[in-house]
């Protein structure tokens, strides 16, 4: 039997001067947006870091998890097609499968 295991999407997100001029109802309509459909696939936030503070390449870092690549092609299309977020955000991601840290290290 095969165990299951979540994917984990690491991401790191710069926002674009398009998002941040944007009037503050468009915002907020965006996050709306986004939020639902993280929501609809199954998408559990792991953690988000704001580092604009201490960064210059990036304004966040976050690790998600979720239930399934066909999720993750699922929200990527969605990314694409319905929020262009590709006008409002640089960003860059990473997938991967959770491990545990019991057995790090041990003989």
């Amino acid at each position: 039997m095969t165990e299951y295991k979540p994917i984990i999407r690491l991401f790191f997100a710069k926002m674009k001067d398009t998002f941040i001029e944007l009037p503050e109802e468009e915002k907020i309509s965006f996050m709306r947006k986004d939020r639902e459909n993280l929501d609809e696939l199954g998408m559990k936030a792991v953690t988000m870091v704001d580092c604009h503070w201490s960064n210059e390449e990036w304004d966040y870092i976050g690790v998600e998890q979720w239930p399934s690549m066909e999720a993750i092609e699922m929200r990527e299309q969605f990314e694409k097609e319905e929020l262009e977020v590709f006008k409002y955000v640089d960003s860059k991601t990473y997938l991967g499968t959770p491990e545990s840290f019991d057995e790090y290290g041990k003989e």
